[in-house]
């Protein structure tokens, strides 16, 4: 799946990433054939180069070596909302044929038997951004008939 999703990247893009496979895809790709991606991550590194896999938004190697590190607001505002963003990249526990997207729980909302982060910036991303490219983990439980919950 991260390996598809790289290829559909191209050099120069500007990309609203996450972390996880949209991750990974991105510096993949950053590695092999687009060098000049320029990722945006939610918690404010522009331009981020990092050289590991970070764990997080809030991962410092995100921001060594970053264009340039802006509020959360500077982010959405400036960059998506700005028009600024060709590539939002996006993940989910479930996707479905509609493309619906669960990122909120697994089971039923009342009582899942799973809570998931979020939406977090995922509905912004999807209104804003010139591309979207969505990934999910390959199982059969990640691409349901229709999602526990459209997030």
């Amino acid at each position: 799946m991260a390996v598809s999703a790289a290829r559909e990247l191209n050099d120069g893009d500007v990309v609203f990433v996450g972390i996880g496979l949209p991750n990974l895809a991105c510096n993949l790709a950053r590695a092999t054939h687009a060098p000049n991606l320029v990722l945006i991550y939610e918690s404010g590194a522009v331009g981020a180069q990092p050289d590991r896999l970070p764990v997080s938004i809030g991962d410092p190697a995100l921001v060594t070596d970053s264009l340039a590190v802006a509020s959360m607001a500077d982010v959405f505002q400036c960059y998506l909302q700005g028009g600024r963003i060709q590539v939002g990249f996006l993940g989910g526990a479930q996707i479905d044929r509609y493309g619906n997207i669960n990122s909120t729980v697994i089971g039923s909302y009342a009582k899942p038997k799973v809570r998931l982060p979020g939406s977090g910036g995922a509905c912004e991303i999807a209104v804003h951004a010139d591309r979207v490219i969505i990934v999910a983990p390959l199982s059969a439980r990640s691409f349901p008939a229709t999602v526990d919950c459209i997030t």
